[in-house]
Order: structure tokens, then C-alpha cells, then sequence
């Protein structure tokens, strides 16, 4: 009784007399590259097209502008701020854009819908301190003077200006606390205390 069933047997004698299937695949992968290629240019045509459409302030943002940012997902605390930044921008392709983060320095790359325009007074206002400020986290602006016994550490105090607050803000923090900073160690320098630096600076 004959049959219709495919045999491995079948199968490998197709293989033999047609082009070998590596070559195949590589066709295949190359056609679905210049496709998706393609398929994200419109796509990303379309988002532009459509945003401008239904957003009326809908904005291209320009390499360096500053802008706010909000996470796909929505914050992860209820207390956290919605919009994050400012963040620069530094790169962009039609939707998507690069912005770069002002406190780290890292990267992220989002589509124009999860970014706002940062509204700021240039005379008034430095990006970077907004940052700091926004991040809830205190970064070291200067020394201003010092106190204590120079002969033993444990002694020394350090009055702080904090990057992005005003003097209302500084505060006195013990040696240990500041003893590895940049900032430290050029205060210990300018003010001839070398002995202070720590070893390895």
C-alpha cells in the first residue's frame, strides 16, 4: 500500500539538490532586517504625525535642550515626583531621543511621548542644581572653613556648601565623613593642612 507521508529520507535528498539551508537563512534574516528597518521608519513617521496631531503642545526638542522625563511604567512611590530632571538632550532620532541624567551622568533612550519641556530661567536657574534637588540627594559645592585640632582628626570639623542649596543649608561634618571627597582634599591643599590628606591621594 503506498503512502503520501514525508520521509526523513525525502527530506534529506531535498536538502542535497537545493540551495544549502545556512544560505537560505542568511537571505531570510537580511530580508527581515531591511523589513523592520522599514516598518520603524514608518512607524516612527506615523507617531510624529499622530502626536502632532492630537497634542497641541507638541514640541522637537533640540540637542542640549533640557527636558523632564517620566518612566514608562509611572513612579514606584506615590510621593516620588512624577517628571524627573531635568535631563539634556543629546541625541535623537525622529521619536526617540537620548537624554543624558545631570547628577550620574547616565543615558537613557525614550519615545518624545514620555518627555516634557523643562521651563527655566537661564540667569536664575542652573539645570544641575534643579537635578540634585529633585534626586533628594546632597552633593558636596565647597569648604568653606574648618575647625578643631589639626594634630587629631577625630577633632576636625567642616562647614559644607551643598550643591544647590544656599548657605541656610551648610553644615559642619566630621572628617571621616568627607575624607575621600575631591573637595576635601583641594580645601586641605589650599589651606596647607597636607597632613590631613589622606594616604592613596
Amino acid at each position: 500500500m503506498q503512502t503520501n507521508l514525508y520521509s526523513p529520507t525525502d527530506s534529506a535528498k531535498a536538502i542535497e539538490t537545493s540551495t544549502p539551508v545556512r544560505e537560505v537563512l542568511d537571505k531570510m534574516i537580511a530580508r527581515q532586517s531591511i523589513l523592520l528597518k522599514a516598518a520603524q521608519k514608518t512607524q516612527s513617521s506615523l507617531d510624529s504625525h499622530r502626536i502632532a496631531q492630537h497634542d497641541p503642545n507638541y514640541t522637537d526638542y533640540p540637542i542640549n535642550s533640557y527636558v523632564l522625563y517620566t518612566a514608562p511604567t509611572g513612579p514606584s512611590d506615590k510621593l516620588e515626583l512624577k517628571h524627573r530632571g531635568p535631563y539634556q538632550v543629546v541625541n535623537k532620532l525622529d521619536s526617540i531621543y537620548t537624554i543624558q541624567d545631570l547628577v550620574d551622568g547616565k543615558f537613557i533612550t525614550t519615545h518624545i511621548n514620555n518627555l516634557r519641556e523643562f521651563h527655566y530661567d537661564p540667569e536664575r536657574t542652573n539645570p544641575i542644581d534643579i537635578a540634585v534637588q529633585n534626586r533628594g540627594e546632597f552633593f558636596i559645592d565647597s569648604i568653606l572653613e574648618h575647625r578643631g585640632d589639626h594634630q587629631r582628626r577625630s577633632t576636625m570639623e567642616f562647614k559644607v556648601r551643598w550643591r544647590g542649596y544656599g548657605p541656610e543649608h551648610d553644615t559642619w561634618e566630621p572628617y571621616k565623613n568627607l575624607a575621600h571627597t575631591e573637595q576635601l582634599i583641594l580645601y586641605l591643599i589650599r589651606n596647607r593642612m597636607r597632613s590631613l590628606i589622606p594616604k592613596g591621594h
